[in-house]
């Protein structure tokens, strides 16, 4: 059935996360994935076109843009609206899908911003985040990083593959058809006054967009010309509540004050209860935040029937707040093996002060826990602060034999959990030439031929002859910008050697693809005709 159910400065590649080592399980790395972009704010990564919050990203040069007058913050909570209006929890479809690509030639779909959006996102997508995940975890971070509240986050979300039905309210929208609209989606009156009031704290109508709304040119940013909803444009605050109730500042913003009574769309939300709900959101700005954290919360997952979202959240203050990444394993000819990574810490509130080292105990393929450890330091560079608390990180490197192998870490008395079955050795595999440094950026869109060899070690006293490799490569979809992931391109790695208890398999592919095309791009590998024992390997990524 349809079910409604703050910006970290870790010195990170924005997309370098590689889960090879993992047991295969989808749902796992799905939420490793979106941790990452979470979590980890790197220089070009998640958070960079939302820092700071005035910030306009601008698709077409992959660059800030100050002239226009725009805010990406204000553009992805709009998108995730434009989406999700149109679900219908009695016909259990639509929701928050993604279907909004294929809608933006649409009148009730009028400007920019979604694709503004969809095109940023579109960087981060590959075959474990779906665009709907991005555009709900857009609205998260663009709420907390702007000053909102934490929005419970959970991933799992699929992606549309046509457009949906029309009926996203315009300002011209009369209040009968807005209420029955927001209804079908699953929202009162009360919750669709909020959902407004939340949904217009930030950002503005443009003129170039609507300029039925806005009739005059005194007083507008920018070469768009945007009319502010309140003082406080990248502050996510109960201002522009309190304007309209108090009567002060900009009184509610442009779709109050308009002299245009066809467009007054918000005053004739505000006015349809006799204003007390948007009286209540004035009282007070925690009042408001905790009820803007409720109603997004139930945009973001209204979705489709028979799409089920991953529990838990994405919240290191119900799960751990110590988690590892980047990990990578490696095999020599020699049967040594290596393995890499860090280990990142983020002290939410009450959680204990970061540990200046931790100590990293190899669990070996047994299930026995070695006298192998390490002790990490915590950096002194790779650190920050962001909207879950001071966050840091511990790298480290086990040296250990093949005999002894790989099934898990022990640190600071949590137990987590890894293999060594079959994994791709990134130190015997490599990229020709090396992909371009990541950016969110066109500069990303020239399309090279990489040389790619893979090669994979495989436990195990009877070796086939081959191992089977599958591309999932992000390919252009029709009628929208997000793109769709392609799985037809597969490899046959043929059997090269042994090592120790492991066979080496092998093979060198050829890719026509873009810089963004290559990020987005994994492979999983399996014995041919088996379930796959390496999935969501990022070969562009590794060769970094």
């Amino acid at each position: 059935m349809l079910t409604i159910t703050r910006f970290l400065c870790i010195c990170l590649s924005a997309l370098n996360f590689v889960t090879a080592q993992y047991p295969p399980d989808s749902a796992n790395l799905t939420v490793k994935e979106l941790e990452h972009l979470y979590f980890d704010g790197a220089a070009n990564g998640f958070f960079s076109a939302i820092t700071p919050c005035s910030n306009y990203y601008d698709p077409s040069t992959g660059q800030s843009n100050s002239a226009v007058g725009r805010q990406s913050a204000a553009e992805w909570i709009r998108t995730a609206f434009h989406d999700f209006v149109t679900g219908d929890i009695y016909t259990q479809t639509g929701g928050l899908d993604a279907s909004i690509g294929f809608e933006t030639g649409r009148n009730e779909n009028i400007g920019p911003a979604f694709n503004d959006a969809l095109t940023f996102f579109s960087y981060f997508f590959n075959k474990q985040v779906s665009m709907s995940d991005l555009i709900a975890l857009g609205t998260v971070v663009a709420t907390a990083a702007c000053g909102g509240p934490l929005v419970e986050f959970r991933a799992g979300r699929v992606d549309a593959t046509q457009a949906g039905p029309s009926g996203v309210p315009r300002p011209e929208t009369d209040l009968t058809d807005t209420l029955n609209q927001l209804s079908n989606a699953g929202f009162n009156e009360d919750d669709t006054i909020t959902l407004t009031a939340c949904g217009h704290t930030m950002g503005g109508v443009h003129k170039a967009t609507f300029p039925q709304v806005i009739e005059n040119s005194t007083g507008l940013t920018g070469t768009d010309g945007r009319a502010p909803f309140d003082e406080t444009v990248a502050g996510f605050d109960y201002d522009t509540a309190s304007d309209y109730v108090d009567g002060t500042g900009l009184l509610g913003g442009p779709l109050v004050t308009t002299s245009n009574v066809t467009v007054q769309s918000d005053l004739r939300l505000y006015e349809s209860d006799k204003n007390q709900t948007i009286t209540r959101l004035a009282a007070s700005n925690s009042y408001f935040e905790s009820q803007c954290q409720s109603v997004f919360q139930r945009m973001i997952e209204t979705i489709p029937g028979g799409v089920i979202l991953i529990n838990p959240a994405l919240d290191p203050t119900a799960t751990t707040n110590l988690k590892p990444a980047d990990i990578y394993l490696s095999v020599d000819w020699s049967g040594n093996m290596v393995l890499t990574g860090y280990f990142r810490y983020i002290q939410f509130a009450g959680a204990a002060a970061a540990p200046s080292s931790l100590t990293i105990t190899l669990v070996g393929r047994s299930g026995q826990t070695t006298t192998t450890s390490v002790t990490a330091t915590k950096s002194a560079s790779d650190t920050g602060t962001g909207i879950w608390g001071p966050t840091n990180s511990y790298s480290f490197t086990l040296n250990f034999p093949a005999t002894t192998g790989l099934s898990g870490l022990t640190v600071s008395g949590k137990t987590f959990e890894f293999q060594d079955t079959m994994f791709v050795v990134p130190s015997l595999s490599s990229v020709s030439p090396a992909p371009p440094a990541f950016a969110p950026s066109p500069s990303l869109n020239t399309v090279t031929t990489y040389s790619v060899n893979t090669t994979v070690a495989y436990l195990t006293t009877t070796p086939p002859t081959s191992l089977t490799a599958t591309f999932a490569i992000p390919q252009p979809q029709t009628g929208t910008v997000s793109p769709i992931i392609d799985t037809s391109s597969t490899a046959t790695l043929s059997l090269i050697g042994l090592t120790g208890p492991f066979a080496i398999y092998s093979a060198i592919t050829s890719h026509s693809v873009s810089g963004k095309q290559a990020y987005g791009s994994s492979m999983d590998v399996a014995v041919t005709g088996q379930t796959a024992q390496v999935e969501f390997f990022k070969p562009f990524i590794a060769a970094m």
